[in-house]
């Protein structure tokens, strides 16, 4: 549908869904079969050197040794789809604008950067902070070319403008020149570094189930296309270009990932490794950096909302560690996905309630569009405050331990436990005297 209104470039046309996504549906198709093609061939490299994921009785949920190098497949069915769509025109074609995609060559270079981390930790494995600086590295490149440079004004323009009037400092007609400040491109700066570094290790502790982290971020994929291609049929024809290249990198993730997916489903054959996980969250984090440069709220907002699950999974992650005095990057067994397994589900029911999470935050954040902003919020509240005590009493935060009290041999088996063990909790045993009056 199109629908005519007034810009500096003459009549503007409001676009349907249709108009903006049915010229880059070929992005989809590039990633989907590269990817698709390449997540077989990666898996015979991966044994052929060896660079596998053996059990290790513990921590890890898979009995034999499966192959990695699953996420390179997703890189090269990603970086497909961006070569394609430089050889589509743009969904808007009016005078002046151009007729091919501008894609800024730092958000390859920052992926390139995060797969080749990824691929050193799988193969020869790295210190947790290592990980981080290459991160923060790939996040440095996205900001020297003015990706997310801006990012922060959207929650500093009240306390700016206000602050600006106070002061009684001249009108400022231009809103770019606040919007330069050194405040702005410092919090922007510490914005996108906490964003990419924050979205790639929660998409690293989710990868712990087959076809968990990949079926999830599928989910949340479908969801930033969607409010991708909802912004751009309300955009100005001046930022087509920004609205394209939104659209161009959600179909290239989607399309990558879900071809990935079916060779990762319980029982897997291949896993991404931190080579895919890493690479998944950087690509989330991009993609929330640029809907964060709209200025306006609410976007940001609904793809936070969208990613959540990771979000939360991590948060409690290292809440608990805290919380028991534990490193914040030491592993445990109490995560979401492993606090499901211990109740009693299988691990295709624990990835298929948790793709039902994701649904479910994608629908939620989805909902900003059609609803105001504030109304949104208190609905996000109330959902997430009733998760996170949720997550309290399931024992998510405390890792509590239950005592079991050693008795001499012959005693009854009601006699020995000083409390109910749960599936997967820790146990603590505890000698008792011979007299039986305590431990001994």
């Amino acid at each position: 549908m199109w629908l005519l209104g007034a810009n500096e470039l003459g009549p503007v046309l409001r676009l349907s869904a249709d108009d903006v996504l049915s010229p880059y549906v070929f992005v989809f198709y590039a990633a989907y079969i590269v990817s698709f093609v390449f997540t077989p061939v990666m898996r015979k490299i991966a044994v052929h050197y060896w660079i596998v994921d053996e059990p290790d009785g513990a921590r890890k949920m898979h009995s034999r040794p499966v192959a990695y190098l699953g996420g390179v497949a997703v890189f090269l069915g990603w970086l497909a789809g961006l070569t394609m769509s430089q050889f589509l025109l743009m969904h808007r074609r009016e005078p002046g604008l151009p007729n091919y995609l501008v894609v800024n060559f730092s958000i390859v270079v920052a992926a390139c950067a995060i797969v080749l981390l990824g691929l050193w930790d799988d193969v020869l494995h790295m210190s947790p902070w290592k990980k981080i600086m290459g991160q923060i590295f790939a996040a440095s490149c996205l900001l020297v070319t003015g990706i997310g440079s801006r990012s922060a004004w959207l929650f500093m323009e009240p306390v700016l403008v206000r602050t600006h009037n106070y002061l009684g400092w001249p009108h400022v007609a231009d809103m770019s020149a606040l919007q330069s400040h050194p405040l702005v491109q410092l919090a922007s700066t510490i914005f996108v570094v906490v964003l990419v570094v924050g979205c790639c290790n929660a998409t690293n502790l989710m990868d712990g189930l087959d076809g968990l982290c990949g079926g999830v971020m599928a989910v949340t994929a479908s969801g930033f296309l969607f409010l991708a291609v909802h912004l751009a049929t309300e955009s100005s024809p001046l930022n087509a270009n920004m609205d394209a290249l939104r659209v161009v990198l959600g179909l290239a993730l989607m399309g990558g990932v879900l071809a990935f997916v079916p060779f990762n489903f319980n029982p897997a054959s291949i896993f991404m490794g931190d080579t895919g996980s890493m690479f998944l969250g950087f690509c989330c984090a991009t993609l929330m950096v640029l809907f964060a440069s709209e200025g306006h709220a609410k976007w940001l907002l609904a793809a936070l909302v969208m990613f959540s699950l990771p979000i939360l999974d991590t948060a409690l992650a290292f809440v608990r560690r805290w919380v028991n005095g534990r490193p914040l990057f030491s592993p445990d067994k109490f995560h979401i996905h492993h606090q499901l397994v211990a109740r009693g589900f299988t691990v295709k029911q624990t990835v298929l309630i948790s793709y039902g999470l994701a649904i479910l935050f994608v629908l939620l954040g989805a909902a900003i569009v059609y609803i105001r902003t504030r109304y949104a919020v208190a609905i996000y509240l109330v959902v997430f405050g009733s998760i996170i005590v949720a997550a309290y009493k399931m024992g998510m935060v405390h890792e509590q331990v239950q005592a079991v009290t050693r008795k001499p041999l012959g005693a009854g088996d009601e006699d020995a436990m000083s409390g109910r063990v749960e599936p997967g909790s820790v146990i603590s045993i505890a000698s008792q005297s011979p007299t039986g009056d305590g431990p001994a």
